[in-house]
């Protein structure tokens, strides 16, 4: 089932180049050929799979894809919405 995580989390990144299908004709973006952006891509899939087996999904393999491609998306998403935080003041 882990492996149905990756494949997931795979799926959520193959989407994100099937949105940028259209302009491929005028090349590979800059960003897509950064070894730091595939070191992250790697990362972020990964995570699908360690929530799958962290999660302990062993016999429903739709769930496993389903949280494989749900988690690099929902910790995007976290991540742009993390709260200001006011860094108070000390008094002398």
């Amino acid at each position: 089932m882990i492996v149905l995580g990756y494949a997931g989390g795979c799926a959520a990144e193959l989407l994100q180049w099937f949105r940028i299908r259209k302009e491929l004709y005028r090349g590979i973006p800059d960003w897509a050929k950064s070894w730091s952006y595939w070191i992250v891509t790697i990362a972020m899939v990964g995570m699908g799979a360690l929530l799958v087996f962290m999660y302990g999904i062993e016999s429903n393999p739709i769930l496993a894809f389903n949280v494989g491609a749900s988690a690099p998306l929902i910790l995007k998403s976290l991540a742009e919405q993390v709260p200001q935080i006011d860094p108070g003041r000390v008094e002398p």
